[in-house]
C-alpha cells in the first residue's frame, strides 16, 4: 500500500549537482569571515558555534563587525530557474539569508519558539523596501512562512527552494515576474506559488535580470552550511511537430486495431484526450515528431486512465494498464535531430475520468508537455482532515508509517503549545516527535479510509522505537532492538492530572510490565516549550542491572552539563544524571548510544529538545 501511495502522490526529486566544500573555490572573493571546517556544533542556549578542522562545512564566523556588506558570500554559479537544497545551522539570536540571483531573499533567523511569525522570521520571503512610503511603512509585499518550522539553535535545518527566474524579451522588457514555486523547511511546505513584483530588501541591485549569483548574507551573525546542492534549467528544450491522429470506437485492450477503420482522422497541434468523443470503448493513436536539441538521455512520463503505450522511433518506452495519477516513466538516449513518437491510448470501462498525458525532460530542463495541457484533468481536490490540539492533550489511534514499516499499534499524542509525538504501544517507544501542528488524518477518514495512516504536520525528529529500559549484564551488553510480549506487557494508559503552566492538565501515563517490574511512561511539555520531558517510573530493586537507552544515532556529542547533541545535531537530550548514575556514550552495531545505569533509582527524567 505504501508503494501505491508513492505512485499516486509522487515525491519530487531532481538531479542535483553538489557544490564541493573542500575549499572556498566555488565562491567569489570570500572575506576572511568565511572558512571551510570539518565539524560544527552548538547549544540552543549559546550565541556561538564551535568548529573542528576538516572539510565539508561552510562556516561564516561573523568575527568582524556586523553589517559589513563585503562579508556577504557570492557563488560563482550564475542561475536563472533553479532548485536549491542545503542544510544550515545558526546559534542563538543569529541571522542570515539566502538570496536567489542575489535579489530575492529567503530569511534565516533564530525564530525558535516564536508563536506569531511574520515576513522577517525564518523561512520568510523577505519584504521589499521603499523609504518613500513613509516611516513605519517602508517594508511591503513580504511573505511570512505558513508555520514556524525552524529547529532550536545549534541544530541542522534542511531548506529546499524551487525558484523561477523573471523572463525578459529581446529589448529587456520584463515578461514574467520571479516566482518561488515552492519553499520547504525541515520537510514542511512553507511557501507555494509566491510571485514577486520586484526585488526584496538588501538586493544587490534594484534592477532585475534573467540570471544572477546565489548570495548568502554573512554580516548579521554566525551561520554554517553543508550539503549545498542544485539543479539549474539552462539547457535547450525539445520542440514538436503537429500530430496526426486516428480515433477508433470499440474495445481495444491489446492496443491492436487490426482491420478496423478509424471513425475520425486528422491533424492537431498536440495530442489531446478531447478528441475522444465517447467516455469509454475507444482508442486514440497519435503520431508526431520530436526535434531534440542535443544528444542526451531523455525521460518520458505518461499518464492515462486505462491502457496505453508510448513508442519513440518504434522502441517501446512505457506501456501498461494504469490510473491517470500514476506517473509511468521510461528513459532513452536520443541523438540531436528529429525523432518519431507514437502515443496510443485505449479505455474500455465507463468509470474514471478520461485522461492522457505525455511529457519529456532531461537534466537541465523543466518537464515539457507533449500533450495539450487540458488533456489531463485537474488533480482531484482532497480535503484536509486535521486533528487539532487545544488546551488539553489529544490522543489519536491510527496506523503510522515508521521508515518503510506500518506500525499498527500506534498512538499519536498532541500536547498543548505545539509539541507532539507518536508512540508504539507494542514496544513502548517513541516513533517520532514533532513541533507545530498536530495530525493529518486524511488518509484515515477520507473516502474508504485507506491506508488508515496519520502523518505529522510539523517539523519531525525520528526516534528509535525501542522500549527505553532493559536489564543488561553490564554496560557493554547489547540493548534489545525489540521485546516479545512475554517480556513486555502493555497495560493500557490512563489520564493523570499534572501541573502545567499553572493549570492542572490531564496527560497520558502509559503503563507496562517489563520482566516483572511495573513501568509508567509519561511525556510532558518542558516548562518553556523547548521540548518534551519524559518521566519513567519503575519499581526495580536497588541492586538491579537496569539501564535506560536515552538516545541512539550516527553521532552523539557531549556539549556539557549532561546535554548531548544527537544524530549529527538533529536534536538535544538533557539528562538529569548524578555521580552515581553517570551517562555513558557507547557504540553498538554501528550506532552511538546514550546509556544510563539506573541502580538505586525509582524514577528517571530526561528531556528531548528540538
Amino acid at each position: 500500500m505504501k508503494k501505491l501511495l508513492f505512485l499516486l502522490f509522487p515525491i519530487s526529486a531532481f538531479a542535483q549537482t553538489e557544490i564541493p566544500l573542500n575549499d572556498l573555490g566555488a565562491f567569489k572573493n570570500p572575506s576572511t569571515n568565511w572558512t571551510i571546517v570539518g565539524g560544527i556544533s552548538g547549544d540552543y542556549q549559546a550565541t556561538t558555534l564551535t568548529s573542528t578542522e576538516g572539510k565539508g562545512i561552510l562556516y561564516g564566523t561573523a568575527k568582524g563587525a556586523k553589517y559589513q556588506a563585503n562579508d556577504d558570500l557570492f557563488f560563482k554559479l550564475e542561475h536563472g530557474d533553479i532548485k536549491l537544497s542545503l542544510d544550515f545551522m545558526i546559534p542563538k539570536g543569529s541571522n542570515s539569508g539566502v538570496y536567489l540571483q542575489g535579489r530575492y531573499e529567503v530569511q534565516i533567523l533564530d525564530s525558535w519558539l516564536k508563536k506569531e511569525i511574520n515576513d522577517g522570521d525564518c523561512g520568510a520571503i523577505y519584504h521589499r523596501w521603499d523609504e518613500a512610503r513613509g516611516a513605519g511603512n517602508e517594508g511591503y509585499e513580504g511573505h511570512a512562512p505558513r508555520q514556524n518550522a525552524v529547529k532550536a539553535p545549534g541544530l541542522w535545518n534542511h531548506l529546499e527552494i524551487d525558484f523561477k527566474a523573471p523572463t525578459f524579451d529581446a529589448s529587456g522588457k520584463k515578461l514574467t515576474n520571479a516566482r518561488f514555486n515552492k519553499v520547504t523547511l525541515n520537510g514542511i511546505i512553507i511557501h507555494e506559488n509566491i510571485e514577486l513584483l520586484g526585488v526584496t530588501r538588501g538586493a544587490v541591485s534594484p534592477k532585475e535580470a534573467a540570471t544572477g549569483p546565489i548570495r548568502i548574507q554573512g554580516d548579521h551573525g554566525p551561520v554554517a552550511f553543508k550539503n549545498i546542492k542544485y539543479e539549474v534549467f539552462d539547457k535547450a528544450i525539445a520542440t514538436f511537430s503537429p500530430t496526426t491522429y486516428e480515433y477508433y470506437q470499440g474495445k481495444y485492450a491489446s492496443l491492436q486495431t487490426g482491420n478496423a477503420k478509424p471513425v475520425k482522422t486528422g491533424t492537431a497541434a498536440q495530442p489531446t484526450m478531447k478528441l475522444a468523443e465517447a467516455k469509454a470503448d475507444f482508442l486514440l493513436k497519435f503520431q508526431g515528431k520530436i526535434i531534440i536539441p542535443e544528444t542526451d538521455n531523455y525521460t518520458f512520463t505518461t499518464n492515462w486512465t486505462g491502457t496505453g503505450a508510448l513508442l519513440i522511433d518504434n522502441d517501446t518506452i512505457t506501456k501498461g494498464d494504469h490510473w491517470y495519477s500514476e506517473n509511468v516513466q521510461g528513459t532513452k538516449k536520443l541523438s540531436a535531430g528529429e525523432h518519431t513518437y507514437t502515443l496510443i491510448h485505449a479505455k474500455d470501462f465507463g468509470w474514471g475520468p478520461k485522461a492522457l498525458g505525455c511529457f519529456i525532460e532531461r537534466i537541465g530542463t523543466a518537464k515539457q508537455g507533449i500533450t495539450e495541457r487540458t488533456s489531463l484533468p485537474e488533480p482531484e481536490a482532497t480535503p484536509l482532515i486535521e486533528v487539532k490540539v487545544g488546551q488539553e492533550p489529544v490522543l489519536q489511534r491510527s496506523f503510522v508509517f515508521y521508515g518503510d514499516k506500518k506500525k499498527t499499534h500506534a498512538i499519536s499524542v498532541g500536547l498543548p503549545y505545539g509539541l507532539n509525538y507518536s508512540y508504539d504501544l507494542n514496544q513502548g517507544g517513541y516513533l517520532q516527535l514533532w513541533r507545530g501542528k498536530f495530525l493529518d488524518a486524511t488518509q484515515m477518514w477520507h473516502d474508504r479510509g485507506e491506508p488508515q495512516t496519520s502523518s505529522p504536520m510539523g517539523t519531525t525528529v525520528n526516534s528509535n522505537d525501542k522500549f527505553p529500559l532493559a536489564f543488561l549484564a553490564n554496560e557493554s551488553a547489547a540493548f534489545p532492538d525489540t521485546l516479545t510480549k512475554s517480556d513486555l506487557k502493555y497495560k493500557g494508559y490512563r489520564l493523570q492530572k499534572y501541573d502545567f503552566a499553572g493549570q492542572q492538565i490531564a496527560f497520558p501515563d502509559f503503563m507496562y510490565e517489563y520482566k516483572g517490574i511495573k513501568v509508567k511512561d509519561t511525556s510532558l511539555p518542558m516548562a518553556n516549550n523547548e521540548g518534551i520531558s519524559r518521566r519513567l517510573s519503575f519499581d526495580a530493586g536497588s541492586d538491579s542491572k537496569l539501564y535506560a537507552l536515552l538516545a541512539e544515532g550516527i553521532t552523539i556529542t557531549n556539549i556539557g552539563n549532561n546535554r548531548f547533541a544527537v544524530d549529527n545535531q538533529q536534536y538535544y537530550v538533557q539528562v538529569n544524571a548524578s555521580e552515581t548514575n553517570k551517562v555513558i556514550v557507547r557504540e553498538s552495531n554501528g550506532k552511538k548510544q546514550l546509556l544510563m545505569p539506573l541502580a538505586g533509582l525509582k524514577e528517571l527524567s530526561y528531556q528531548l529538545i528540538f
